[in-house]
């Protein structure tokens, strides 16, 4: 059945209305080319091991390579930015990353996508498009960039010149053709080197190139087990904000945070320690932190310091 006109005009005016402040669209074809710049730098990433021990991005592989593998129909690509908020969230000597605040987005932003898309499938006959929320083998990150919602910064992250780094992407593959080139953002990084200087793990040895096994984020969040080495995590036990707490792109921002409500964030050393594995669960299971598991999250808390100037050693 042949897919009547829709603009992406339409389609923009309902992501405002459900809280997306940023969305662009490219079509795929339109795309490629530079679009397969980014998958084959992806792919050497990989290649070199730098992804560590997160076997979903090899399986994955051939999918963000060629995206028509996840969505038969491509013809284009939506994507959208969500920002979360840029407080702090924790104290001097427990710390979380800031993304994991609030609901989780997976679901949230799932869900505000399908109100603003629903209504259109619906309307226009043949009308079908696949949301990607981090659940699908998709370059989310590429095609923002793609679609002219930021560049692509030092520390790996999407920059928006407005909003920051401080922001959840969301992507949409359709089968409607928008008539859009990309919209390629200029790039404002220009010599600032804080974000890579910042990094106490050296997670970041030459600029837009992220070595997995040194970031912080990666050792708390995505792997499994005892860790090989100790480091200096800072006091964050899920995830870390380091190298965007430098960015100059995020002083607005965090100039403008505004705290949305929170699960229950316990912030107590000892508290965390004496945690049982059910209170745990029962704790984080509407968030974004239910990723890690129990195990693991102990071996995080049991990482950092139990007084000021006293460390754990970081062991599983």
């Amino acid at each position: 059945m042949a897919v009547a006109p829709l603009s992406f005009e339409r389609i923009q005016l309902q992501l405002l209305d459900v809280g997306f402040p940023a969305s662009g669209a490219v079509d795929y074809e339109l795309a490629l080319a530079d679009y397969q710049v980014h998958a084959e730098r992806y792919r050497d990433w990989v290649k070199q091991g730098s992804h560590g021990e997160m076997r979903y991005l090899e399986r994955g592989l051939d999918r963000r390579l060629n995206p028509t593998l996840v969505f038969p129909g491509l013809k284009s690509v939506i994507a959208v930015l969500l920002p979360y908020s840029a407080a702090p969230l924790g104290n001097d000597h427990v710390r979380y990353a800031r993304y994991l605040r609030g609901k989780d987005y997976h679901l949230d932003m799932r869900e505000r996508l399908e109100q603003a898309l629903g209504k259109f499938k619906l309307d226009v006959p043949g009308f079908d498009y696949k949301i990607c929320v981090d659940t699908s083998a998709v370059l989310e990150r590429a095609w923002a960039y793609l679609c002219g919602l930021g560049w692509i910064g030092k520390n790996t992250l999407l920059i928006h010149p407005q909003l920051g780094s401080y922001s959840f992407i969301g992507v949409v593959f359709t089968n409607q053709v928008f008539g859009l080139s990309p919209k390629i953002l200029k790039d404002y990084c220009g010599h600032c080197t804080r974000c890579m200087t910042t990094c106490p793990t050296e997670a970041l040895p030459k600029a837009r190139y992220l070595e997995s096994r040194k970031c912080i984020s990666y050792l708390t969040l995505e792997k499994r087990g005892p860790w090989e080495q100790s480091f200096d995590s800072k006091g964050f036990i899920a995830g870390c904000d380091l190298c965007q707490e430098v960015c100059p792109f995020n002083l607005k921002a965090a100039q403008k945070a505004v705290l949305p409500p929170d699960f229950e964030f316990e912030m107590d050393i000892e508290k965390l320690l004496n945690e049982t594995e059910t209170e745990y669960l029962a704790r984080v299971r509407e968030s974004a932190l239910s990723r890690i598991k129990f195990a693991d999250f102990k071996r995080n808390v049991n990482a950092i310091p139990n007084l000021p100037g006293t460390p754990r050693t970081p062991q599983g």
